[in-house]
């Protein structure tokens, strides 16, 4: 009996013992626990944020195309023969009328005389009918004085006047050669001056289709010329977006050439037909290039100028959170009493690696303009510069 109350006496002692023991645990741990959160809750994240101001935004609709030259010719070989020279190269610039290339006119030369000795002979053969034209005129009215006074018969005074009307029709045969003569005259001038292959317009050598000592004729391309002083660009715009678009807008655009610059045109026409397929209609823009940078052939992106909204809600377009599923909303974080808080945005145009937000945010709200994986609905935050 006393062994067993022993034992029962040192369990009942080490159960005490323990009991004291577990009390004193979870006052030490909520100590510490409570420390390390007065800890955390004392560090806070250094945020750049930027203060949110209504301001204007362009009012745009998108434009992509390729410049091309509204004076763009292909000069065609009027006349044959060997070419002897070539006066240009391609990329060399020319003007309206300035000889090209040449072709071998000797030829051309040689029947240019001919054609003026052929011009002279009909000349003379002219004179010489008219003055026996007036020399039967001269017969004609002797003619009928005398058959009045009955010196001759009225047979005498036929031959007289049939004498007549035929020098009157050889004068004419006569002039009708003379006119031949001359118009042959000006062929022979026309080929020979065609020997010269000259520029219809100003412009610059787009490409040169063949070299001296070719054969050409009629009608030999010879070479092609572009003027890009004025430029268009022809860009299909959807339907519901053409209501917005008036000849006379600006559009300004950019060229992977040069990727600093901005250029500007202006909305000639509109094409009154709609693709039905597309379900667009092309607009035709007109652009001034004084400057020479551009060429025809370059691949433009730009925007037509179609208004200005004045309190449109610009951000950073780093600042936003976008969403990668349908139906679900795009995110910022905006400082609100020292901590960050998630507000949903809609998004709107972009431009210029800036965002529209047109819902979501307000002007004077404090954002924060970048992205940290250290943001959270909550967290502490320092705001930077």
């Amino acid at each position: 009996m006393t062994n067993t109350r022993s034992v029962y006496y040192g369990t009942y002692n080490i159960g005490l013992a323990l009991l004291a023991l577990f009390a004193l645990l979870p006052a030490g741990c909520g100590k510490k626990q409570a420390g390390a959160s007065v800890k955390v809750d004392a560090m806070a994240v250094s945020v750049k944020t930027v203060r949110i101001e209504a301001q204007p935004l362009p009012l745009t609709v998108v434009v992509t195309g390729t410049l091309v030259s509204n004076s763009s010719v292909d000069v065609k070989a009027e006349t044959t023969g060997r070419l002897l020279q070539f006066a240009k190269q391609e990329g060399d610039a020319v003007s309206v009328g300035e000889a090209v290339a040449t072709v071998d006119d000797e030829n051309y030369k040689i029947a240019v005389r001919q054609a003026q000795a052929a011009v002279q002979v009909a000349d003379a053969a002219l004179a010489r009918t008219r003055v026996l034209a007036a020399h039967s005129k001269s017969e004609l009215a002797r003619s009928q004085n005398l058959v009045r006074s009955g010196g001759i018969t009225e047979k005498d005074l036929e031959a007289a006047q049939l004498a007549d009307r035929d020098a009157q029709a050889q004068v004419a045969v006569a002039e009708a050669q003379l006119a031949q003569a001359r118009a042959a005259q000006d062929m022979a001038d026309k080929r020979l001056r065609d020997a010269a292959i000259r520029a219809p317009v100003a412009g610059v050598i787009q490409r040169k289709y063949i070299n001296p000592g070719s054969y050409v004729e009629p009608p030999t391309m010879v070479f092609s010329i572009v003027d890009n002083r004025q430029l268009e660009l022809e860009s299909p715009v959807p339907t519901a977006l053409l209501g917005q678009i008036r000849a006379g807008q600006t559009v300004t655009f950019q060229v992977n050439s040069y990727p600093d610059s901005k250029f500007e045109g202006r909305v000639a026409e509109i094409n009154p037909a709609v693709d039905a397929l597309a379900r667009s209609a092309k607009v035709r823009v007109r652009v001034d290039n004084s400057s020479g940078k551009l060429k025809a052939g370059m691949f433009v992106e730009g925007a037509i100028q179609t208004g200005l909204e004045q309190q449109a809600i610009l951000v950073p377009a780093g600042a936003v959170y976008r969403s990668a599923t349908p139906g679900q909303d795009s995110y910022v974080f905006v400082v609100d009493g020292g901590k960050v808080a998630r507000r949903p945005v809609q998004l709107g145009r972009e431009t210029d690696n800036r965002l529209e937000i047109t819902s979501g945010l307000k002007p004077g709200d404090a954002l924060v303009a970048e992205q940290r994986i250290e943001l959270a609905e909550g967290v502490r935050v320092e705001q930077g510069k």
